[in-house]
């Protein structure tokens, strides 16, 4: 069986090293270049670590692991909120918890596979044609491949998607919020974890990677999805959080290279069934759970587990069918969560702010986590 991966990130690369442990070839295309992997930071939880350690990995991630401690909350003047420590949820976790910069991720993802398989960077995927006995992909490039099955691990704005199901929009379930993330040099250590600001409709704040650097991530109220070229983005960041102070105002006058930064409506993914014909689609392409869940990348891991053993075992009509029975029910649990906690991460009122301040510290406490944990992570999945 000869596969098309259509995606070169976390998804992708993932089911690529998968299809190799059970022998399959796959091919992966990834649109952007070979250097590019998105300033912003991720992370690996329970059912992500376990593929990671099946495929022989979770030590490389480990040791790339971003600093886990302290985690401070301020209001827009810099007064503080609230705390809580990210070692406590590492705990309740078993310690299959951790935070990883994308770049590391993608170039232990891509170390992993290079070599063994096809990776064509700068390229996409313009037209498929699925004859019933395989698929023939026209690239961007004018050259023409034939594979048993494509999958469509491009993101959340998928190409494959746009071309074998239907338009973007159909399959779009806006939150209402916008975000954006990108990777900053500190003049001075965080002396934490995180440091952030909130404010009613907006959160904003730094992640600290450990080298010197920091991961950003803002959210704000914002109904629109249209997309943004770099000079609205600046003004849009500058209008929403141009007045709060430090460490946010060095984050938002520092230079921003838009081809590494993420700039985006927050947005779920649903579609009525993830495969059509020889077609499939897996992560973000599939379902998007977004930032506010905090399970993408580890779910996209599992799915592509689960995927890459189903081919391994059935014809590709029982397997796709069989991937999406296992995995459904529980990226349905997840976009559910996703839609509740944006109200919490993003507070409506003052009011509402000051109860957050109250409560979350109490939620995220060793006293009380794993109770949060049972309702808000995503439970273990049966993945042999």
């Amino acid at each position: 069986m000869r596969i098309l991966i259509v995606g070169g990130g976390p998804a992708g690369l993932t089911f690529a090293a998968c299809l190799l442990e059970h022998g399959i070839e796959p091919v992966v295309v990834e649109k952007a270049a070979r250097d590019r992997t998105g300033g912003y930071s991720i992370g690996l939880h329970v059912n992500g670590w376990r593929v990671a350690e099946r495929l022989g990995l979770i030590e490389a991630f480990r040791a790339k692991a971003m600093p886990l401690g302290p985690a401070h909350h301020l209001d827009r003047r810099g007064r503080k909120l609230f705390s809580y420590d990210y070692r406590v949820l590492a705990n309740a976790a078993e310690g299959r918890l951790l935070a990883i910069m994308r770049n590391d991720f993608h170039e232990i993802l891509s170390g992993a596979v290079e070599g063994k398989c096809p990776i064509r960077y700068e390229t996409t995927v313009v037209a498929l044609d699925d004859d019933g006995a395989g698929v023939t992909a026209t690239f961007s490039d004018g050259s023409t491949d034939r594979f048993d099955l494509v999958v469509g691990a491009d993101g959340y704005r998928s190409a494959v998607r746009a071309l074998a199901f239907g338009p973007h929009e159909e399959f779009l379930r806006p939150l209402g919020y916008r975000a954006s993330a990108w990777r900053v040099s500190l003049a001075r250590p965080l002396d934490a974890s995180f440091v952030g600001m909130m404010d009613v409709d907006h959160q904003g704040g730094l992640y600290a990677v450990g080298d010197g650097t920091a991961a950003t991530l803002f959210c704000w109220r914002d109904e629109r999805t249209d997309r943004l070229d770099p000079d609205a983005r600046r003004a849009i960041l500058q209008k929403e959080f141009g007045q709060w102070p430090e460490p946010v105002a060095s984050a938002l006058t520092s230079a921003i290279d838009w081809d590494q930064a993420f700039f985006d409506t927050v947005s779920q993914i649903e579609v009525p069934k993830w495969s059509k014909g020889r077609i499939a689609l897996l992560g973000d392409s599939a379902w998007c759970l977004t930032f506010l869940a905090g399970q993408g990348t580890s779910t996209a891991m599992a799915g592509a587990y689960i995927l890459a053993a189903e081919l391994a075992r059935k014809s590709h009509v029982e397997a796709l069918d069989s991937y999406e029975a296992r995995l459904r029910p529980l990226v349905t649990r997840m976009q559910a969560i996703s839609r509740k906690i944006g109200g919490h991460l993003i507070p409506q009122s003052t009011f509402g702010m000051r109860v957050q301040s109250w409560i979350l510290p109490i939620m995220l406490s060793r006293w009380f986590i794993r109770l949060t944990s049972g309702r808000l992570a995503a439970p273990s999945l049966e993945l042999d």
